[in-house]
């Protein structure tokens, strides 16, 4: 069911992103927050708001450790090379999606 939902998320955001000028916006309506809302809306039904609620918990600090990845691996790469700075990228974001996990579940 969370496939079929996802799915035609994905669709409707990719038909949004299609209409959207300039075309690097389109990006921001891609699969992952389709598929997300999606599973936040079954979840929800399906298991009630409190385990919906710390479904997005998570999701948040997934995000904030993707925003890490993202700001090391940038700052890394032209020093010491892709691979160390995915390594490295790789470690901060399970630091910071770590700690956000903590910070709302302990």
């Amino acid at each position: 069911m969370k496939a079929i939902a996802g799915g035609c998320l994905v669709v409707a955001f990719a038909m949004l992103s299609d209409v959207l000028k300039p075309r690097a916006f389109s990006g921001l309506f891609s699969a992952a927050p389709s598929v997300a809302l999606a599973s936040l809306a079954l979840t929800t039904l399906a298991m009630g708001q409190a385990k919906a609620s710390q479904s997005a918990l998570t999701m948040i600090a997934g995000a904030a450790g993707l925003v890490a990845f993202c700001a090391v691996a940038a700052l890394l790469e032209k020093k010491v090379g892709a691979i160390s700075a995915s390594a490295v990228a790789w470690l901060s974001w399970t630091a910071c999606a770590g700690l956000g996990y903590w910070v709302f579940f302990q």
